[in-house]
């Protein structure tokens, strides 16, 4: 047998590196809810809790003997719940026996305020006190939290005479100020990824055609719309790193072009609600189903499940988004493994065969079936992308293969909630490869650059907005592979590593939308990947046939931590946010089965099929062809 020594402290060396280094958790989604906030949110408060008056509290109970949650939909459904179900998780209020994670109940202002319709509701800022008392100032790193507050604080600062209100000018503006602060704590604590709305009083103030004409009302909405902006200011301000949730601009749009969402022009005005007595009355209205999914109001401020539905599914949108768009990275890298891992072979095939000019020229062709799983409610995707290369090498006299080849392939990939992308790559590559005996090495350099057209669907109700795009990107990628040889007659087997290192960047762009609302624009991704490969091979010589398997472990050592940045472009006041990148697993093991055949002394043919294993997040197979001649 042949002496392995070096290389087999070489191999330890490169396992203990490879197993040693950190490896990525890959973010498993949210696994908690927090909701604080007002009537908007409210799932049920004070189905649990006196309000603090009988007025209130007798007609609750009736609700509730009727079948109803207590919260703000009537016998609908809220936003809250909707948008928990999408991830899998809770929106219970905080105070149902057993526990919950909604803080949020009906009239609460942001600060303290003894005026309020509701006497015994709990203030915003004393909801999330009570959040972080409850977890000991640890907030979970890994809950949604979801934010709206100011509207009850704006209805009472307009129900204050003048005088009171020449005596208070700022106190919207403290109130906000305020409400940073607490969710600066809040961050500080440990939360990452905070949502906050700003108001639908767009819609609520509008008239006939959607727009805002009356003077009474165009002072109303000035005031609601001059807080929101406000409190996304003053969050920035504290360093607040938040993901701004547009309702102002979303429910413009929905009642300016009600046909699209299922409503009428009279049905989306407040006015025109089933019920004409606001605040209090949508936890205890008994709506039909038609009421519930053809008016956009309940009592001419709180949502319908009609409403509710496209509010929620408007935030999960912006929740989802940047990581759906990370995806556009990711599918760079897989490529690029495969695409290295078909030169390899064919140096392979030069290696078995040598014309007397010492040429050899090669094509391969192959096709892959590649799905990208994520956590629950998260954009996952599916593709089969397919495509050739075509090379051509020359070796030296001192045994040096050298070569150059050129690669193209092409997907289409379609998002699990909706829309795709498609992607062209095109990727000219150098190689080298050298035997000495037993041992044996190559590397292949590879630029790539690719071209993405992008179509992201996003639900709104029963009306889905298509957002188009396109952008470029280049990669660059190195890959090392070597090996030792043991040869037992017939059959030759041994130890394989290698190393595959890339770089991916993906340019900015900005989608263009059918509403403009949902649309997004994207900062530049860098994805990076250092894929350290450990493995063993086994051939047989049959003659013209040589059959082969090869089986491998692979580590990812790079790639982690990576965020996708995304800006409103439905607001100019809205600050950018940034939320985490599709997770990718750090180990998995990865296979091939196929065999050369030599059809006559100068052309050999290949063909193989491999697949991923042992990784949750992501299924791969696919086969190629290819045909490598000397002359």
């Amino acid at each position: 047998m042949p002496k392995m020594k070096p290389f087999a402290l070489l191999a330890a060396l490169f396992l203990f590196t490879a197993l040693s280094a950190p490896g990525t958790a890959g973010a498993a989604g949210f696994n908690q809810f927090n909701i604080f906030g007002d009537s908007t949110l409210d799932t049920g408060y004070f189905a649990f809790t006196t309000s603090g008056t009988s007025s209130f509290d007798i007609p609750m109970q009736t609700a509730l003997h009727n079948g109803l949650t207590g919260g703000f939909a009537g016998d609908g459904v809220m936003n809250t719940t909707m948008l928990a179900d999408k991830f899998g998780l809770s929106a219970t209020p905080a105070d149902a026996p057993g526990g919950g994670t909604n803080y949020a109940n009906g009239g609460a202002t942001t600060v303290v305020n003894h005026e309020s319709m509701v006497p015994d509701n709990v203030c915003t800022l004393s909801q999330i006190e009570i959040y972080l008392a409850k977890v000991h100032g640890v907030a979970n790193p890994n809950a949604l939290y979801l934010i709206k507050s100011g509207d009850n604080d704006v209805t009472f600062v307009l129900s204050q005479g003048t005088l009171w209100q020449s005596e208070h000018p700022t106190y919207l503006s403290d109130g906000a100020q305020d409400l940073a602060v607490k969710v600066a704590s809040l961050q500080a604590a440990g939360a990452r990824t905070i949502v906050v709305r700003n108001s639908y009083d767009s819609a609520l103030f509008a008239g006939p055609g959607g727009f805002i004409t009356s003077s009474s009302a165009t002072a109303a909405y000035a005031v609601s719309y001059s807080t929101g902006v406000a409190e996304w200011t003053d969050l920035v301000a504290q360093g607040v790193r938040f993901i701004p949730a547009d309702n102002d601009s979303l429910f413009k749009y929905v009642v300016q072009h009600p046909g699209r969402f299922g409503f009428t022009s009279d049905s989306v005005q407040a006015i025109n609600a089933p019920f004409a007595d606001p605040h209090v009355t949508a936890c205890f209205d008994i709506l039909s189903p038609a009421q519930q999914r053809d008016y956009l109001f309940i009592d001419g401020v709180h949502l319908t499940t009609a409403g509710q539905t496209i509010e929620a599914d408007y935030t999960y949108s912006l929740l989802i988004a940047p990581s759906e768009i990370s995806l556009l990275a990711e599918s760079v890298v897989q490529g690029g493994w495969a695409r290295a891992a078909t030169i390899q072979s064919q140096m392979d095939a030069s290696e078995q065969h040598r014309g007397p000019c010492g040429f050899n020229a090669w094509t391969s062709a192959g096709v892959y079936s590649l799905q990208v799983n994520h956590a629950t409610g998260f954009t996952g995707d599916s593709g089969t992308p397919f495509g050739g290369t075509v090379g051509i090498d020359y070796q030296l006299s001192s045994g040096l293969i050298v070569g150059a080849a050129f690669t193209t392939d092409s997907q289409a990939t379609g998002f699990s909630t909706g829309g795709h992308f498609n992607q062209v790559e095109e990727a000219p590559s150098l190689y080298a490869a050298y035997r000495s005996g037993a041992v044996w090495g190559n590397a292949v350099a590879t630029y790539d650059s690719f071209q993405d057209r992008i179509e992201r669907s996003v639900p709104l109700g029963v009306f889905t907005d298509q957002n188009n795009a396109s952008t470029t990107g280049q990669s660059f990628a190195l890959a090392l592979r070597g090996g030792y040889d043991l040869n037992f007659g017939k059959i030759t087997t041994g130890p394989v590593m290698g190393l595959v290192m890339q770089e991916v960047r993906v340019d900015g762009f900005t989608e263009n939308g059918t509403t403009g609302v949902t649309a997004l624009s994207f900062d530049g991704q860098t994805r990076e990947s250092f894929v350290s490969q450990l493995g063993w091979r086994v051939s047989a010589d049959l003659g013209r046939l040589r059959p082969f398997v090869e089986a491998s472990w692979n580590h990812e050592c790079a790639g982690k931590d990576r965020t996708v940045t995304a800006w409103l472009t439905s607001s100019t006041v809205a600050p950018s946010y940034t939320m985490d990148a599709v997770p990718m697993v750090s180990d998995w093991a990865t296979s091939s089965l196929g065999a050369y055949y030599t059809l006559n002394p100068r052309v050999i043919l290949r063909g193989a099929a491999s697949a991923m294993y042992i990784n949750p997040q992501m299924i791969t197979c696919g086969g190629e062809f290819g045909i490598n001649v000397s002359f």
